[in-house]
């Protein structure tokens, strides 16, 4: 939670733990692996994330890494800021 309130849009990495990743989707926080391509961002690197086409531009280098896209009803849960939020619109 502490990431969000931070202001972290997203949480781009070369993979994670099961139980990070369903943590960070059930507080509407999206998570993107793209293996060893994570080796491409540096630090002070400006990034345009497209979740929806699974794209990650590094503006500053003019580089577009692809990955997988989340998953439909993944991206539904980030959009409503979290699993709590997502249920209570499906009632």
């Amino acid at each position: 939670m502490v990431l969000k309130v931070k202001g972290v849009k997203c949480i781009i990495a070369d993979s994670f733990a099961r139980i990070f990743y369903r943590n960070a989707i059930n507080i509407g926080l999206p998570v993107l692996e793209i293996g060893t391509d994570v080796e491409k961002i540096e630090a002070g690197d400006e990034l345009d994330v497209d979740m929806a086409k699974g794209e990650i531009k590094i503006v500053n280098k003019n580089i577009t890494i692809k990955t997988k896209p989340l998953p439909e009803f993944i991206q539904k849960i980030a959009d409503c800021g979290g699993l709590i939020n997502y249920l209570k619109g499906e009632q």
